[in-house]
Parts: structure tokens; sequence; C-alpha cells
């Protein structure tokens, strides 16, 4: 025979333990690859289009213009140097699988293919996406366009598709990515310590972010930048980027001690 069950009255016991926000009305985010509208990306200075493994032409010239500085490009790097164009035909078809969760775009200036650079670790429920592989030839580093190729992908994150969260991570031995993650406005979150083994040697991961809150004054930065004023003649610019100092974030993060 059963025996009844008496109800057990349900007692709330009050906690001092802090919870977060409550996200009202929250959706998962669109993919970047979810209108074809996403699929160019055209700013003053340069153009992002989705990068196809089937257009030999494109995949050519790519391999072309990284061969003279293969050895130092891909140091860091979990693939590279290619020892074919067919090989690094093989790399481009394996990211375009959805499996992979990998969004790449070709960088043009003047139509001329001089970079690549992808969305990667995209969490559509949770709002977050990554900009990873910045490959950019010796024609494009350090240069106006290789910035606001950055600048294209965060304002389609933010702007368009509501991500919440855009990060950046980066061999911690990767001095000049972890510099250029600041410079473009990201913020420093700690390293991964032995995260992976890439090459046959391990490596730290550190990483970096900008928030949805942080992104209008980081925006205002790279439009200031970006802005044909800014620079001379020969297209030296007149003034520095700065994100890091636009984007303080110190008052977020707390130690635990």
């Amino acid at each position: 025979m059963t025996q009844p069950v008496t109800p057990v009255p349900i007692v709330t016991i009050q906690s001092d333990q802090p919870i977060c926000d409550i996200v009202e009305n929250w959706t998962p985010r669109p993919h970047p690859l979810s209108n074809p509208q996403y699929h160019i990306l055209q700013g003053q200075y340069c153009r992002l289009e989705l990068l196809n493994s089937t257009n030999d032409i494109v995949i050519q010239q790519l391999y072309d213009v990284f061969k003279p500085t293969e050895e130092t490009h891909f140091k860091y790097l979990g693939y590279g140097p290619f020892k074919a164009v067919d090989e690094f035909k093989q790399f481009v078809y394996i990211k375009e699988q959805p499996s992979s969760n990998t969004v790449l775009y070709t960088i043009f200036v003047n139509d001329i293919p001089v970079g690549f650079i992808t969305y990667v670790r995209i969490n559509q429920e949770h709002g977050t996406i990554e900009i990873g592989h910045a490959n950019f030839s010796h024609q494009l580093a350090r240069t106006r366009q290789a910035t606001e190729a950055i600048f294209l992908l965060l304002q389609l994150a933010f702007d368009t598709l509501g991500y919440r969260r855009v990060e950046w991570s980066c061999n911690a031995l990767n001095m000049k990515s972890r510099l250029a993650a600041l410079r473009f406005g990201f913020q420093y979150e700690g390293t991964w310590l032995k995260a992976e083994v890439r090459k046959g040697r391990s490596r730290d991961n550190s990483w970096f972010s900008i928030v949805d809150d942080e992104w209008p004054q980081v925006k205002q930065e790279f439009k200031r930048w970006l802005n044909p004023e800014n620079f001379d003649m020969n297209g030296q610019q007149l003034t520095k980027l700065n994100g890091a100092k636009v984007n303080p974030r110190h008052h977020k993060i707390k130690d635990i001690n």
C-alpha cells in the first residue's frame, strides 16, 4: 500500500550571495552566415568577402602573398606554412565546414586579396563570438585597412547581430597580437596555462574581450581614427588609435583575494 505523501513546506532562506543581472527578453543571436548581406562587408578602405575554397584565383593569390614571409608569419599559429597551394585550399575547405564553427573572410584592398580573418567560437545561445586567424600579409600589416577589417567585424557582431561579447585570443608569447588586441580596445582577462599543444609545443593562451556596453566608446575611437582627416598626404596617421584608453574596465573585474 502506497503511503500518502505529506507536503513539506518550502522554506526560503535569505542569502547574501550575489547574483548577476537579469537579461530581459534574451534570444539567441543570428549566425554571421544567416543572411547573404553579411557575406560582404564594405568599408572605406577595404572589403571583406567570404573566403571560398572553390575560388581558385583568390586561393592562389592568398597563398602567394604569404609565401615570402611564411616562416615568421605562421610561427605562433596552429597551421602553416603550407607546402603547396592545395594544402592551403584544403585548410580553407576544412574551416568552411559547419563543424568547424568558423566564418572566413578574405580582406581585399583595391580588389587585391592581401589577407584573411575569421569569426570562430560562435556561440549564438549566449551571444559570444571570437575574432581569430587575423592573417595580415606584409602589404596589409600596420595599415588603416588592417584596422578597418577589425572594425568591420566588431561592427557586424555588435551593431547588426547583437552579440554581447567579442573575444580575442592568442599565443601568450605573441606580443604583436597582444598589443594589437589592446590597441583595438580589447581588455586583457587572463592567460590559460598549458591550454593547447600546437606543432608539438605547449601553448599558453591569452584572452581579451570587448563587451556590448563598452562598444560605443570603442566604436567612436575607431571612427575617429579611421577618419580620412587623421592621415596626411602620404597616408601616415596623425594620431594613434588607443582603444584600451577609451575602454577602462578596472571597476568591472574583481580579484578573488
